[in-house]
This record gives structure tokens, C-alpha cells and sequence, in this order.
């Protein structure tokens, strides 16, 4: 039988290189892209894999029970702010899941059926939510993973994530062995794809592209990431541990010069951080001890 993975993320302060370098003709793109597509002003999305309760929330209640769970965080988050803006509740579920085996592709990875996906798309589109389809990569590259779910991209409410943690398509190890990398024209090439897909279909609507990292290293040549009409890149800090480390971590990865170029994501673990942020703290409204975050992210994710 294949086994799960339960690899915990550690935080660890790292280098504080500069995560995305906008060439002059890049920095003549519509400024929009720096933020979150129009229609939303901040999300909170509950993240996990159906039927597996070590992968977070998701796999833990049924789906009906999870739409009445993050409807009501994202109404703490609008509380929070105190300023009468929207807060979109979502899923960020788990497409693409590493595993310790390579299964019968080699791949490293169990895909969650369409059956299952469309099932949590049909909800999220029915209850005003968004939904990213997040994949965990294994030996695939981003652009393969990503290319089989740009059909799904034609509902309004459908976005996209790429966790490179469990990526091992340039490593000797299965996922969970090492931390995995992508590199900045990885990330392109999954832009472009989108991109292409959005514009050939007629689609109007703008998608985010979400980055999962919690070190520096997680994304190589950063200098090569470049804006891609009608995609929103996010980078998303999603480790777990103190307060203090990962707001640490994250206003080092997370600069004011980085805020001006692309979306800022930050991770709550309800079971591994302790204490748990409250949704001020989170929002950098009220600090945590002597430590604040500096530039207020735009999209949240609980684990």
C-alpha cells in the first residue's frame, strides 16, 4: 500500500536574498498584477487532501462541515480588518500528493481524482469561494503538473498553486528525503501555460499562481521571474513553528520591495504552531511579543 507522507515543514532563518528581480520593461506591467485579481480583496482558504486527515483540514471533515469552518474564519479576518472589506473564503486543496512510493509512473505522486476535484469545485462555486488546486510535484516538473488542470481554469472561481517542498524531479531521493527546489523559468513556463490557456479559451478572468516556500532556496533564479499577462504570482510563507520565527521568516522573505512586486501568503497550523496567530496578529495589526509583520498578507491558509 502506498504511504502518505507526514513531513513536517521546519522554519529556519535563512538568507534574506530578494525573492522576485523585475527587469525595467517588467516594471511597466499593470501594476494589478502586483496585487490579487480585482474581485478579491484577501483570502482565506482551508488547505488538505480528502480522506487524509495528516495532510490538514480538508482531510479531517466532511466538505460540508469545512465551508461552515472557513466561512466563519474569513469573517474573523473581516472583523479584523474593521474596515468593510470582503474576505473570500476558499479550499486549497491538494491535487497532486507526494508519496514515499514511486508508484506504478515512477512519479512519487497520488492524483486526486476528477470525480473528487470537480466535487470540491461545484461547492466552492456554489458557497462564493475560491479554490486552488495545489500540487506537491514529486518527479514532475511544474509545467507537467500544471498543464492537466489548465481545463479546470475556465471556472471563475479556480486558481493554482506548486508546492516545491516535495519536489525531486532534479534529486536522487524520494519527496520527503530533502527539500525540494523549482527554479524561476519553472515558474515562467507554468505562467506562460496559464497565460496561453486563459487567452486562447477567452477568459476574462485573472488567475493567481501560488508559491509555496518557507526558505529561500525553494525557488532558484528568482532573477528570471518575469510578470505574465492576466497571472497574479503569490509567494506563500508556509512553514510552521513560533510566532516570532515565522514572522521572522516571513518579513525577511517578505520585504516591503517584495510587496510591490508580487502577492504575499502566510500559513497558520492550527495542530504544529504554538501559540496559533490570531488573525490581527496575522494581519500585522497587533504584534506578537516584539515582533509584528511588516506588510499585511493577502492571502491566508490554514493547515
Amino acid at each position: 500500500m502506498k504511504q502518505t507522507l507526514n513531513f513536517r515543514k521546519i522554519l529556519l532563518p535563512l538568507l534574506m536574498g530578494t525573492f522576485l528581480y523585475a527587469s525595467p520593461a517588467a516594471e511597466t506591467e499593470k501594476d494589478a498584477l502586483r496585487t490579487l485579481p480585482s474581485h478579491y480583496n484577501m483570502i482565506v482558504a482551508y488547505y488538505g487532501r480528502p480522506h487524509v486527515k495528516t495532510m490538514g483540514i480538508l482531510g479531517e471533515y466532511p466538505i460540508s462541515t469545512v465551508i461552515q469552518k472557513v466561512k466563519a474564519r474569513a469573517r474573523q479576518y473581516e472583523k479584523a480588518l474593521g474596515n468593510g472589506q470582503h474576505v473570500t473564503p476558499g479550499f486549497d486543496l491538494i491535487y497532486e500528493m507526494a508519496t514515499t512510493s514511486p508508484g506504478k509512473d515512477g512519479k512519487y505522486v497520488i492524483t486526486l481524482s476528477e470525480k473528487k476535484l470537480m466535487e470540491y469545485i461545484h461547492a466552492a462555486q456554489e458557497n462564493n469561494m475560491v479554490l486552488f488546486i495545489d500540487v506537491q510535484l514529486g518527479k514532475n516538473s511544474p509545467a507537467q503538473a500544471v498543464k492537466p488542470l489548465l481545463k479546470y481554469l475556465k471556472y471563475k472561481n479556480v486558481h493554482i498553486a506548486v508546492d516545491p517542498e516535495f519536489s525531486v524531479d532534479n534529486l536522487s531521493v524520494r519527496p520527503g528525503k530533502k527539500i525540494g527546489s523549482i527554479t524561476g523559468p519553472q515558474i515562467n513556463a507554468v505562467q506562460d501555460l496559464m497565460s496561453a490557456y486563459l487567452r486562447d479559451n477567452h477568459i476574462e478572468e485573472d488567475k493567481i499562481l501560488l508559491v509555496h516556500m518557507f526558505t529561500e532556496n525553494m525557488v532558484r533564479d528568482k532573477k528570471a521571474i518575469r510578470y505574465t499577462k492576466k497571472i497574479h504570482l503569490a509567494m506563500h510563507l508556509d512553514g510552521h513553528g513560533s510566532p516570532a520565527l515565522k514572522i521572522k521568516i516571513y518579513n525577511g522573505l517578505y520585504t516591503e520591495a517584495r510587496a510591490a512586486k508580487v502577492v504575499g501568503g502566510f500559513k497558520v497550523f492550527l495542530k504544529a504552531d504554538h501559540p496559533v496567530m490570531t488573525p490581527r496578529q496575522v494581519l500585522g495589526l497587533e504584534p506578537v511579543g516584539k515582533s509584528r509583520v511588516k506588510d499585511m498578507p493577502k492571502i491566508i491558509t490554514y493547515q
